[in-house]
């Protein structure tokens, strides 16, 4: 076995004011593993890098439980079950997770789960959903009035459906009060890490970061990670104006140019456009230049300054600002994280 050099950590809580952390998961037949693996591999790092450091007494107590027991992960080879249904858990716990809601929507329609779920956040020192689990949040209206995220391509589903919820598209992660949420699956993570930063200081997260080879606070938002598709409408004037902007993004496309173009007052273009598409005339021209930006990105070696002039924007310095404004990164750190390896 190989030794691993690991460094013990110091400034933990006194051992008088220790506590062990009961954290509970609850899961969904044939769930994602990563969803819940993920951050339990977090805490249990917590657990490696306590245990070297001398304080096994302040380790997280984790256990699993399921709205219906039997198997929650098959492969070929590989099968994971959870025997304990969530109605039978008893006694202090510190931290509740929620996996993703299954893709048939039946723990949602479960009213004796959801109920369970709004009793128990009542409970809990902390609450907390990975991915489409802020969706159960929701359902049990934990999440009224808060601020809360979840995967990016469930955004707009998620809005129809709970809009007493100030969702946040674009954080890996959100707090509000005791209630967490986080974006996909691996930013259960990073939510995770979190945690462990919030009950052992930063000094601690970073280590158990490290020994996971993870970022303690990931660069950027969730926006670099989807697929920005502007928004088509049916054949119209508007649907015109979009295919002349998508092929000539490099164009002067103002508000005033583009309604020359197409022979309409400034004011009237914007109002028409705005309700054919649903998006602003001017922030439709971005999300265009910035997913031809990305392409570029990804797919070619083209110099930054060439990407910007092919995509509108006056100098590398201005794509760079749109990219830092809208994505939280970079379009060198953006490119360095995403850039094909085919061979061109």
């Amino acid at each position: 076995m190989p030794e691993y050099d690991i460094p013990t950590v110091a400034n933990l809580p006194r051992a008088k004011a220790a506590t062990r952390r009961r954290i509970v998961f609850v899961t969904n037949p044939n769930a994602r593993s990563l969803e819940y693996m993920g951050p339990m591999q977090v805490f249990d790092e917590a657990r490696l890098f306590l245990d070297f450091s001398g304080r096994p007494d302040l380790a997280y107590d984790i256990e699993v439980v399921t709205t219906g027991s039997g198997p929650i992960y098959g492969r070929k080879g590989l099968s994971i079950t959870a025997a304990t249904p969530y109605h039978r858990v008893r006694g202090k716990i510190d931290t509740l997770l929620f996996q993703a809601a299954d893709e048939d929507d039946e723990c949602l329609r479960d009213e004796r789960f959801i109920a369970w779920v709004a009793k128990m956040s009542q409970r809990v020192r902390r609450i907390v959903s990975i991915c489409t689990g802020s969706f159960i949040l929701a359902e049990a209206g934990v999440l009224d009035g808060r601020r809360g995220t979840t995967h990016w391509c469930a955004c707009n589903d998620f809005q129809r459906r709970y809009p007493k919820v100030k969702l946040e598209p674009d954080p890996i992660y959100v707090k509000d009060g005791n209630v967490y949420t986080s974006a996909g699956a691996t930013s259960g993570m990073d939510l995770a890490i979190a945690l462990v930063e919030e009950d052992f200081g930063t000094e601690f997260a970073r280590r158990v970061a490290q020994g996971l080879v993870m970022f303690l606070r990931r660069p950027g938002n969730q926006a670099q990670f989807s697929v920005q598709v502007a928004t088509e409408v049916p054949d119209t004037a508007s649907r015109k104006v979009q295919q002349y902007i998508s092929d000539h993004l490099d164009a002067d496309l103002r508000v005033e140019a583009l309604a020359e173009k197409f022979g309409m007052s400034a004011r009237n273009f914007a109002r028409v456009f705005a309700r054919q598409t649903g998006l602003a005339p001017g922030k439709y021209v971005e999300q265009c230049r910035l997913e031809r930006a990305r392409q570029y990105l990804e797919e070619s070696d083209e110099t930054l300054s060439a990407i910007a002039t092919h995509c509108g924007y006056a100098t590398a310095d201005g794509l760079r600002l749109a990219f830092e404004r809208n994505l939280d990164v970079s379009p060198s750190a953006y490119r360095a994280r995403f850039s094909s390896t085919r061979p061109r």
